[in-house]
């Protein structure tokens, strides 16, 4: 069987490498999908007890990934192919000592990209936001379907959020707040159904612990009096 092809992607801001099979994001999955390491490395499997298909790193400028709690990233098995660094059959120590020795403390592209949309945003320039964030998708990043998808909401480009923001709850089906986003296109868009399906989704997401969101309020615009 193939190896997974892995997507990597370092953000400074936020100190995370990740490195995660190409068509997947590691934010909004089960937790039972994922196997801990010491608390600051992650394995991801395609489903709880599935193959493995990345890992992300926490506190990335502080880990030390030959100190001996994190003895089993050099483990022979899972291994990875990460063209970015051109790397095959690599292991998760080698791919963070090839990572670090490449981007030399700097974020990738990607997660630049991501940033500057969450800067555009924060100013209230939602067309530059916009354009960051297709940037950053068009650099591979799929979270970036997210941000893309609740700014062409706020810009007033329904069908263009509906699809973004679509996909990335197919990517991220634990994200309470992509489910809620999701349902609030659903509703401009008077799909009614798939409104109240999304949002009694993110309510469900909730109540498991995620994000609280406006999802509560915004189902009770559709529910009968």
């Amino acid at each position: 069987m193939p190896l997974p092809r892995l997507y990597l992607s370092r953000d400074t801001e936020f100190d995370f490498l990740s490195a995660i099979e190409f068509g997947s994001v590691d934010d909004g999955q089960p937790s039972d999908a994922w196997r801990v390491v010491n608390g600051q490395v992650g394995f991801l499997a395609e489903e709880p007890s599935g193959r493995c298909i990345g890992f992300s790193v926490q506190d990335f400028s502080e880990f030390d990934p030959q100190a001996p709690e994190f003895a089993s990233i050099w483990w022979d098995e899972p291994r990875f192919d990460i063209p970015q660094l051109g790397l095959r059959a690599a292991n998760a120590g080698e791919i963070c000592m090839a990572a670090r020795a490449w981007l030399r403390n700097e974020g990738t592209l990607n997660r630049c990209y991501f940033q500057q949309a969450i800067q555009a945003g924060a100013e209230g320039d939602l067309i530059l936001a916009a354009t960051e964030w297709q940037l950053c998708l068009e650099s591979g990043d799929l979270m970036a379907h997210y941000g893309l998808g609740y700014t062409l909401f706020e810009l007033g480009d329904l069908r263009g959020a509906y699809r973004h923001l679509r996909a990335y709850t197919e990517l991220s089906p634990a994200n309470a707040w992509a489910w809620c986003w999701l349902g609030r296109a659903c509703l401009a868009l008077d799909r009614h159904e798939e409104a109240r399906s999304a949002l009694t989704k993110s309510l469900e997401l909730e109540a498991r612990g995620g994000d609280e969101t406006d999802a509560e309020e915004l189902l009770a615009d559709i529910l009968p009096a």
